[in-house]
């Protein structure tokens, strides 16, 4: 490879990797699938919420960047956060556990890939973790310390597998691995909650029987001292200090934000996907519209192209309201734009036909009809079929707005049975806005025809 074209960059690597993704496999192949889609779902809308960039998938694992590494802990964070949250309603047969690692440092660009120790070591990383936890890199704790408090245990410096130099390695401690202690640890924490709150208890009892009884409850009255227990035993020095209540909300905080992010990812999925099927209904209509045009334009006499709409009135520059009410508009024309819908021509419209003298001069006929448009089908029709003075016109208009319709009238019975006059088709094209549409025909009467919704 020649140096010249190299291209480097300092990033930030993120690897995860389900635990026992092969055996579960093994056991239920289907319900591993879903599980692992569901799991992926969450992963993809928190990386993406914390600005990440997915660099590559492999089966259960997931490789991503960030130009900060203070957002990719926070992702990481997260993310085991919501795995719990999803594996604690899942049977234990079905749980999937995810390992993470995050390291800073210098990879090669290749396209679209990353290669490079900096994301070897984000791989052998997330080998060390345990299954629901985080390790880093020393280069990124020197990036985060002072910014996000989670609890480090520095493992001190570790021998990589394929990586040069020893790596120290810290472990994340506020997100919730799974833990296997030794029974003598078990046996050693045991005891610690209940000292706690009977330490706190008795702080409290003796605090408050000392007050009382020396009648000292006031304002300007400040204990210097922690309160002594009759027995002689330090009470307090039994108990660690209690959590803070600060730490507690931010805690909480947390977690009701990583829910959040997680109900807005799949929210979010759900509507990509529903705007995808409107998007493929719309293009198949629209095709099979463009077809049904030219079929009828090949069949028919070249038409006239119907002459431009009427520009729409300008709006008062004095009318309260006019930048929000642009604004309205403005928004409602781009989403019109990009998603063109039929519906918007839904409802009736008055249609007026008017028809000149072959030889030109006035008008020789007049006619109105009311027509009703659904999903783009329109049809119209007064009097009774194939007696004198019905009408029909009917069509289909296109997404946008341009449409192929065709009347039929039969005269009144007086001027029918004065002139003869047989039934009269006259096929037009016409554009369609908002409210208001136009169509024109030279063939077989010079027509002009007006549409306005009502």
């Amino acid at each position: 490879m020649d140096n010249a074209n190299v291209k480097r960059r300092l990033t930030c690597i993120l690897a995860a990797d389900a635990v026992g993704y092969s055996k579960q496999m093994g056991q239920d192949e289907e319900g591993t699938i879903q599980v692992l889609s569901a799991h992926r779902a969450v992963i993809d809308g928190i990386i993406a919420f914390h600005h990440g960039r997915i660099v590559g998938t492999a089966g259960d694992s997931v490789l991503a960047e960030f130009s900060s590494a203070v957002e990719a802990v926070r992702c990481a964070v997260e993310i085991q956060d919501a795995l719990k949250t999803r594996n604690d309603a899942l049977p234990d047969v079905r749980k999937m556990l995810f390992r993470v690692g995050v390291n800073l440092g210098d990879v090669v660009v290749k396209n679209d890939d990353l290669l490079g120790d900096g994301v070897n070591v984000a791989a052998r990383l997330e080998t060390m973790a345990e299954p629901g936890g985080i390790c880093i890199a020393s280069s990124v704790y020197d990036q985060i310390t002072g910014k996000l408090d989670l609890g480090f245990q520095d493992i001190g410096e570790q021998n990589l597998k394929n990586i040069s130099r020893p790596v120290r390695v810290y472990r994340i401690g506020g997100v919730n691995a799974v833990q296997r202690p030794t029974p003598a640890d078990t046996r050693s924490m045991r005891p610690k909650w209940p000292i706690w709150a009977v330490g706190m208890v008795g702080v409290a009892l003796v605090a408050g029987i000392g007050l009382w009884q020396s009648g000292a409850m006031t304002k300007d009255r400040v204990l210097t001292g922690g309160p002594t227990v009759s027995s002689g035993t330090d009470v307090a020095s039994l108990a660690p200090a209690p959590p803070s209540s600060s730490a507690k909300a931010e805690l909480l905080q947390a977690q009701a934000q990583a829910q959040q992010l997680r109900d807005e990812a799949q929210t979010l999925r759900l509507q990509a996907q529903a705007e995808l099927q409107r998007a493929q209904a719309l293009a198949a209509q629209a095709a099979k519209v463009n077809e049904h045009t030219q079929t009828l334009s090949q069949s028919s006499p070249k038409q006239p192209p119907p002459p431009p709409p009427p520009p729409p009135p300008k709006p008062k520059q004095n009318e309260p309201g006019l930048k929000a009410a642009t604004s309205r508009a403005n928004s409602s024309a781009a989403r019109s734009a990009s998603t063109p819908d039929l519906a918007r021509f839904d409802g009736a419209w008055q249609i007026q036909i008017n028809c000149r003298r072959p030889s030109g001069g006035t008008t020789q006929q007049s006619l109105d009809v009311v027509a009703k448009v659904n999903q783009g089908v329109l049809h119209g029709e007064t009097g009774q079929e194939g007696e004198p003075g019905w009408r029909q016109i009917h069509g289909q208009i296109g997404v946008d707005g341009h449409a192929n319709l065709v009347a039929k009238v039969i005269p009144n019975e007086n001027v029918r049975r004065k002139r003869n006059a047989p039934m009269t088709t006259i096929e037009f094209p016409a554009v369609f806005q908002e409210i208001s549409g136009r169509g024109q025909t030279q063939h077989p009467r010079v027509c002009s025809i007006n549409f306005s919704k009502t």
